[in-house]
């Protein structure tokens, strides 16, 4: 046993010595796979060991030649992917598609982590997007070690970037947006703000998700469904567009990642030099329901959050406002 070492453990049980081959491969829960082997003085021995040898030098051979834009290719076309949620899917798709252009010829077993820090750190910029990135090339590789095609992590302790969280506009800032000249952003603004939806679920409304008295929507993200009233200015901004057929965008443009930033591009620059994201107008939104005497129950069946969420978004709630709202109240049981 002396000459044959290579991927082979001796252990030890009740008096007996066994031996066992380390495969090169992972199990689903990344714990190597060892094969028994038969006693060395065994006449089998060398023929099991020749073969499971030969075995692992071949898969190897194959690991090392499959590339990191192959493996996302295999992953994409997995039904580990095909189960996702069509928007994670589209998320991933971009942002594996972003890894592929920086690193898809490298061998995917031979990518390190220093490699994946210096890509995110390139990235610095757009800490939300290095985020993205990382969690695709996550899921990629994960799905990649339970199926054996690599048995490297190079994403192993690499912590997210800060990205800060998304703040409300202020309020000159939101009267800005409501009544700027540029009609794709006085639009989006009127639509993300008055529905409190997500910039994905407001570019893909069509005419026919608008009834004259109420916006339907299946939020993408958490597949709920919502007949949402339309709130008067609301009304008074759609009546200003002419109304396409059931299945035409009320927002032109086919639902995408381009069209989302096209939207998000047009809302910032009608409230420049102001820094923010549409996504602030979802807090907004909640905060001015509540300011005005909603219940948290109420205020989600217009966003379509958990009552948790919308007291986590409530957190930059005027109290000045709620103040008011509350002597209002209080005066009026008075009278």
């Amino acid at each position: 046993m002396a000459r044959i070492v290579k991927y082979v453990k001796q252990t030890k049980a009740k008096g007996h010595k066994y031996y066992y081959f380390d495969t090169g491969q992972t199990d689903e829960k990344g714990k190597k796979v060892w094969k028994r082997l038969p006693d060395p003085a065994d006449r089998t021995f060398g023929a099991v060991y020749a073969a499971l040898l030969g075995h692992r030098t071949r898969r190897a051979n194959v690991v090392a030649q499959l590339t990191l834009s192959g493996l996302v290719d295999l992953y994409q076309a997995s039904d580990k992917f095909a189960k996702l949620a069509a928007s994670t899917q589209r998320l991933y798709r971009l942002y594996q598609g972003e890894l592929v252009d920086k690193l898809g010829n490298a061998p995917a077993q031979l990518v390190e982590r220093k490699d994946i820090v210096l890509l995110l750190d390139l990235m610095a910029d757009r800490p939300g997007a290095a985020n993205m990135v990382q969690r695709a090339a996550g899921a990629a590789y994960a799905w990649g070690r339970k199926r054996g095609h690599v048995t490297n992590d190079p994403l192993v302790g690499i912590e997210e970037m800060e990205t800060g969280e998304h703040q409300p506009w202020p309020d000159e800032a939101l009267a800005k947006g409501l009544a700027s000249d540029d009609a794709l952003a006085r639009l989006s603004v009127h639509l993300l703000y008055y529905t409190a939806q997500r910039i994905g679920d407001v570019a893909a409304l069509t005419w026919g998700s608008f009834d004259g008295h109420m916006i339907s929507l299946t939020q993408e993200k958490t597949g709920k469904y919502l007949d949402i009233p339309v709130h008067d200015a609301l009304a008074k901004e759609l009546a200003q567009h002419p109304r396409g057929n059931s299945d035409e965008p009320i927002i032109p443009g086919k639902p995408s990642p381009a069209k989302a930033n096209r939207i998000r591009l047009a809302v910032q620059a009608a409230v420049a030099p102001t820094k923010v994201v549409p996504h602030g107008l979802r807090k907004n939104a909640v905060n001015a329901l509540l300011e005005k005497g909603c219940t948290a129950a109420e205020t989600a069946a217009i966003s379509g959050q958990s009552l948790a969420m919308v007291e986590y978004y409530a957190r930059r709630r005027s109290q000045k406002k709620l103040g008011q709202t509350a002597m209002r109240k209080w005066q009026q049981d008075e009278t």
